[in-house]
């Protein structure tokens, strides 16, 4: 039973890395200092040969007369092995106490130190009694009665989780500018949990944004990628922060794919590289593509108005060359991921409005709305659009005519079901009118005489 405690404890006591040997240790301790000693009494009481008589003088002297003398070697067998087992497990109880108190931090190691002296005091009068009752042979079982509590005690206080970092300090320098001083704190922060994911993002975000050093900031991703206890999710969130970093401070859409596709490689086969991959495909390929997409563009209105048959003024002031410069631009992207709605809307845009190219643009709204996954809000637009420029554009009554009366089916309670309404019914009221004009009358030709 003693020995059970003491393999116990100790192996409780030691590190979860270090426990493939510890427990090879345990087991060569426990052959030479338990089993080999225990092995060497039994033998030395046995009386091996008429030279070699058994150690102790009772089994001597019993064996002489000739008595049975296998009881009283096992009686003196048993003491040995409770002699031998309650030493053993003092000793290791001891070791593993003291190897539990090696590399701690000073905070841990105080609680550590007054949890023995406590123990100690409370537990030094029970061992003496122990001691004094048993004598000699007990005075491992003495010091075993101190050292397991002391044990036991210790895992608490070894597997102590540790404290989070508290970053509201350097947040609050933060707003206050002080940058260098939040640098500060949330290295400090970091020297009590130097794998804390929060704060090295931190740290890569006051490179980034307020140093202005990205390469700094990306060194320090790629080493909270590297670390061992970092999960896909944050390696993801750090990536894809490290790409927002290459597009909106360095103008750099290649850094950002490439940052993204450490993520596809990092992360393969998981939705983590599935999502960063559409991501790539929605990047634009140039710096100039990532100007021009940031710049602010002019918000097309409604198509559907009751000035729907008016000639169309133009969204921006383009001319047919850089009209076209875009619509390559876009067919681009499309190659790159033909998913991508806001690429052919804006092809479809260019194509109607400003190159002359009607069947096209109605094409390509076409396979908008064929494209799974889209609002209904986006895909009435589109619609409208479509109906406008078979108006405006083609001058052709019955396929618009179709097309809002699809509005009124689809999306009967939209305000764009309300402007199809009203033009559905203008173009009756145009057709009743035109209907009720009497016949032009005939001019008459008069013929000059020869």
């Amino acid at each position: 039973m003693i020995v059970a405690a003491a393999l116990g404890l100790t192996w409780r006591l030691a590190p979860e890395q270090e426990r493939p040997g510890h427990r090879r240790w345990l087991v060569e301790w426990g052959l030479k200092g338990l089993l080999l000693p225990l092995l060497f009494w039994a033998l030395m009481n046995l009386g091996l040969s008429w030279d070699l008589q058994p150690f102790m003088p009772e089994i001597q002297a019993v064996q002489n007369k000739g008595g049975h003398w296998f009881p009283l070697y096992c009686q003196f067998v048993a003491g040995g092995l409770f002699v031998i087992s309650s030493d053993w497990a003092a000793v290791t109880l001891a070791w593993a106490v003291w190897q539990a108190g090696q590399g701690l931090e000073q905070e841990r190691l105080d609680e550590l130190k007054a949890l023995r002296r406590n123990w100690l005091a409370c537990l030094l009068v029970p061992a003496i009694i122990v001691a004094l009752i048993g004598g000699w042979p007990a005075l491992g079982l003495a010091g075993a009665v101190i050292l397991a509590p002391i044990a036991a005690g210790s895992r608490n206080i070894l597997i102590a989780p540790k404290r989070s970092p508290i970053y509201s300090r350097a947040v609050a320098k933060l707003k206050f500018g002080k940058y260098a001083e939040a640098e500060r704190e949330v290295l400090r922060q970091l020297e009590t949990c130097d794998d804390d994911f929060e704060g090295w993002m931190m740290m890569a975000d006051l490179y980034a944004n307020h140093f202005r050093d990205l390469a700094l900031a990306q060194q320090t991703i790629l080493d909270i990628c590297n670390q061992p206890k970092v999960t896909l999710p944050q390696v993801s969130i750090a990536l894809h922060r490290l790409a927002d970093w290459h597009l909106n401070l360095a103008q750099d859409p290649r850094a950002a794919r490439r940052a993204l596709q450490m993520l596809c490689d990092h992360c393969a086969g998981t939705h983590l590289a599935r999502m960063a991959q559409i991501r790539i495909d929605q990047l634009p390929g140039t710096a100039e593509e990532l100007r021009q997409e940031q710049t602010a563009q002019t918000i097309p209105m409604p198509a559907l108005g009751d000035q729907l048959d008016q000639s169309p003024a133009p969204e921006s002031p383009l001319d047919r060359r850089d009209a076209a410069r875009l619509a390559n631009q876009c067919v681009e992207k499309l190659k790159r991921n033909p998913d991508d709605p806001h690429a052919r809307e804006k092809l479809a845009r260019l194509l109607a409005e400003h190159l002359d190219r009607v069947d096209s643009g109605v094409e390509q709204l076409r396979l908008l709305l064929e494209m799974p996954g889209q609002a209904d809000s986006l895909r009435v637009e589109w619609l409208g659009l479509m109906a406008a420029w078979h108006l405006k554009y083609r001058k052709d009554e019955s396929a618009a005519r179709a097309v809002l009366e699809r509005v009124l089916r689809d999306f009967p309670h939209t305000p764009q079901a309300i402007a199809a309404k009203r033009r559905l019914q203008l173009l009756e009221a145009q057709h009743r009118v035109e209907a009720a004009k009497p016949p032009s009358p005939p001019k008459t030709i008069r013929l000059s005489p020869e």
